[in-house]
């Protein structure tokens, strides 16, 4: 008798263990729909959530929930959910009225959304105003450089006796709270204040989860560290390796671009033919350190390498240097950058890519990391000057980017040629082209131009136009080069 009971005892053990250990998954997904993420998450997003069943679907959904609205989707780092997550913490701490507390409350929505503010003042125990510094997204005139929240206190009191008022009014607050004001606060900022949510969706079409790479990560004692600070600090650049750099922009994944760096070096006879590339980009709220050893290719009279990073669209501060093994001849540089957007809804095209000699591949390369000389089935040789003979030909490749489709996937554009040497023009014969694509595809296109055909030597500039035919919409680049 006494095993039996024994035996239920434990039964009953394990199936309150297992109970509760149900519970406990079961409460961290109502947690964090209903408490964690309830206010910049749609309904139609909360209402998908919950027809998930199985929890591998649940994890995924919350993990590119997060990945969509991080800044830096380049580096395993979100930015966006640690402030998101301390602001939360905050809140729910320090705004507290009887039983309407944390994001229940105005001032907790407004913290979460905006951040600590710049200002605070108390016009009196009934009203507090929050300044904030305007932000650019917001429908405010350009003279604008603040915004302001006014809270009143939700009700007071007014029936006591005038020597119970102050005591009444501190208890109402106390119990009650505040609310935004609308009539004391601009009708621009109220706007803002409830289209929040919608501006942390950073990337909205995102559907899987970002590749992160090892990150690194110079320290203020590295190297490469104390180089970029004394550049940074003395805005002055240090040459002791002669180096110059070509930019080239093409699309790249996890709704980045890709930033590949064209070098030429006038190479001293004491660099090895190996050297180091490194640097920093630099944003408001982004930095990327790179570090990557190169081999030097011959080029005429100068030594050429490249190298790449993908990168997420927007302005930097561009450091780039170069140094040799032993560290004793360096080189930095520091210049600003614009790194376009190709992720979006609008026709564009990559940079132009051109090279006098062209190699077509039997077979695919196994490349360990992106080449932009490597296009389609071509092999283009990187080439920096941009001087061509009359005997060579002008190759040129690039990418286009958001052409409309109908509803079998199929685009159609036209393609346009003009070269121009001073005020003459000559235009090449236009290409109209119908083809197969995916949205958001990448299209290759290129062109030969036989250089013996031009009449004179001298500085040209080529000019590529792409016409989307379906919405009329066009696109250019330009490309110089000198005719020997």
């Amino acid at each position: 008798m006494i095993k039996n009971r024994s035996f239920i005892f434990v039964f009953i053990s394990t199936f309150l263990i297992f109970f509760n250990l149900s519970a406990k998954k079961k409460d961290k997904y109502e947690k964090w729909i209903n408490e964690e993420v309830n206010l910049i998450i749609t309904d139609a997003k909360k209402a998908e959530f919950k027809k998930l069943k199985k929890e591998k679907d649940k994890d995924f959904f919350i993990k590119l929930f997060w990945a969509k609205r991080d800044p830096s989707p380049q580096t395993e780092k979100n930015e966006f959910k640690e402030e998101y997550y301390r602001r939360l913490s905050y809140v729910n701490k320090a705004f507290i009225y009887g039983y309407n507390r944390g994001t229940g409350t105005d001032m907790g929505k407004v913290y979460l959304y905006f951040g600590k503010p710049g200002r605070v003042y108390r016009q009196s125990p009934r009203v507090v105003i929050w300044v904030y510094p305007a932000q650019p997204w917001m429908n405010l005139p350009e003279a604008k450089e603040t915004i302001s929240f006014v809270f009143t206190a939700i009700r007071t009191d007014w029936t006591v006796k005038e020597e119970d008022r102050e005591k009444a009014l501190t208890s109402s607050i106390d119990r009650d709270g505040y609310v935004i004001d609308r009539s004391q606060t601009d009708f621009r900022v109220t706007e803002a204040f409830f289209s929040s949510p919608k501006r942390f969706l950073l990337y909205p079409d995102l559907e899987e989860l970002p590749e992160y790479k090892m990150a690194i990560k110079f320290s203020p004692e590295s190297f490469e560290g104390k180089l970029i600070q004394q550049v940074e600090s003395t805005q002055e650049d240090i040459v002791q390796i002669p180096f110059e750099k070509k930019v080239l922009f093409t699309k790249a994944e996890n709704l980045s671009s890709y930033l590949s760096f064209l070098i030429k070096i006038d190479l001293p006879e004491k660099i090895s033919k190996k050297v180091i590339f490194f640097g920093r980009l630099k944003s408001e709220t982004y930095s990327s350190d790179f570090r990557k050893e190169k081999a030097l290719i011959k080029e005429k009279d100068h030594f050429l390498s490249q190298i790449g990073n993908p990168i997420l669209p927007g302005e930097y501060e561009l450091f780039i240097g170069v140094y040799d093994k032993d560290k004793k001849i360096f080189s930095l540089k520091m210049e600003k950058l614009s790194v376009p957007n190709f992720w979006t809804k609008e026709l564009t095209l990559s940079s132009l890519i051109a090279s006098p000699q062209i190699q077509e591949e039997r077979a695919p390369r196994k490349k360990r990391e992106f080449d932009i000389f490597s296009v389609g089935r071509y092999s283009l040789q990187p080439h920096f000057s941009q001087e061509y003979t009359k005997d060579e030909f002008l190759n040129v490749f690039y990418y286009i980017y958001n052409l409309a489709v109908d509803s079998n996937q199929n685009c159609s554009y036209l393609i346009e040629f003009e070269l121009q040497k001073g005020e003459k023009n000559f235009k090449l014969n236009p290409q109209k082209r119908q083809q197969k694509a995916g949205e958001e595809a990448a299209l290759l296109e290129g062109t030969q131009i036989p250089l013996s055909a031009l009449p004179e030597s001298g500085e040209y500039e080529l000019t590529v136009k792409v016409t989307d035919e379906a919405t009329k919409k066009t696109v250019s680049k330009k490309l110089k080069f000198l005719l020997l």
